[in-house]
This record gives structure tokens, sequence and C-alpha cells, in this order.
């Protein structure tokens, strides 16, 4: 009899902490919300990449007649794409565009502020224009001083992904992750790629990481 009832306790036992795991497991978020974006956060230099290695390898310029030089000096390229493909170099006036657009693609803010809700987060750069990301994985236009921009903002695979797609045929996708380790503050990993509009196909991606601050 006494065997039977330390059998039947532990197996009491047992029953009540994989309950208890199952109540864990389903405490913990399995998918990122728009909530978890929200607050102010501030640049880690030393824990993301260097700017001026988006100006790697080979640029267009350098073998058609472009201006040479990195992100500073034309803008950065590679991969053997030429310009689009045809083979012709761009006007001078649209290369002074896409060296404006890679130069602030690949130069982070120092701080980012962001707001959310169930549809949209926004996010302030520096103090500066606020830019509204509607989650609804649908193309929307915005219009800049260099032309029209479209972008396109979704969930995939737990991550949010915005695209911003210019006029001048370059691609900007960006990468959002919020981490939360065991100790210290929660970060924020934006992953940048750039393609298209004779930028090459061999482009490597530039990681930032942000780290929450007090309000």
């Amino acid at each position: 009899m006494l065997r039977k009832t330390v059998i039947a306790a532990i197996a009491m036992v047992c029953a009540m902490g994989a309950g208890s795991a199952r109540m864990s497991a389903r405490a913990q978020p399995t998918t990122l919300t728009p909530a978890d974006f929200a607050g102010r956060w501030v640049l880690d230099p030393s824990a993301g990449d260097d700017p001026k290695k988006a100006g790697e390898g080979e640029r267009p310029g350098d073998r058609q007649g472009g201006p040479p030089g990195g992100v500073s000096g034309g803008f950065p390229g590679g991969g053997g794409m030429g310009f689009g493909g045809s083979g012709t170099p761009p006007d001078r006036a649209k290369l002074e565009r896409m060296r404006r657009i890679v130069q602030a693609e690949t130069t982070p803010p120092k701080t980012i502020v962001i707001t959310a809700d169930p549809k949209q987060i926004v996010v302030t750069a520096d103090e500066g224009r606020a830019e509204v990301l509607i989650l609804d994985g649908k193309r929307h236009l915005r219009l800049t001083g260099d032309g029209e921009l479209y972008t396109t903002t979704k969930w995939v695979a737990g991550q949010l992904v915005s695209e911003r797609r210019y006029d001048e045929g370059i691609k900007a996708t960006r990468t959002f992750v919020v981490e939360a380790p065991a100790a210290g503050a929660r970060r924020i990993i934006v992953t940048l790629k750039l393609e298209g509009g004779g930028l090459g196909s061999k482009l490597p991606e530039l990681k930032r990481v942000y780290t929450a601050s007090p309000p």
C-alpha cells in the first residue's frame, strides 16, 4: 500500500511539473508585436558594422567612368552589375541622387524613438522627421526631395521587415529584431541590405545595434 501511495504521489508531482512547464511556455512570447519596439533606443557603435563596409569592393563608377569612391565619394557597388545592365552610366544628377540615397541609408541615426499600435509603428530618427511604417504588407507612397519612395512593411517569420524602393531602382531592406537578454538592457538589431540600381549583387549586409534607453 505504501509503495502504491508513493508512486501515485510521484505521478501527481510530475503531472503538476508538466503543467507548469506548459504554462511557462505559453507565458513566453513566441513572436514579436508592435509594442515590443516601442521606446527610445540608442545606437551602440561598438556592436554594429562600420558604415564604410558598404563601400568595400569594386564600384560601378570605377569601371564605367562614374565617380570613384565609396559612400562618401560616389556610391558602393560591385558584382559586375554595372548600371542596370545597360553599360551606360547614368547622368550626373542621377549619380548624385543615388549617392545621397546610399549615404542616408548607410548612416545610422544615433537615437530612434518608436511609438506603436497594432496597425503601424512610427520611427523618429535623431528627433527628425517621423517615418510611418504601416504593417499591412502593402506598398505605400512617400514623396521625398529625391522623388517617389515606396515602402512595404510586413512580418516575416516573427521578424519585422520593411522595404524602401526608390525611383533610382535602389531597394533598401531593413529587418528589425528585438532581443531581451537575461541580463542587461533590451536591444533592437537592425540589418540593412542594399541592392538594385546598379549597386551590385555582392554588397554586404550592415548590422546596427540599439539598446533601450530610459525615457
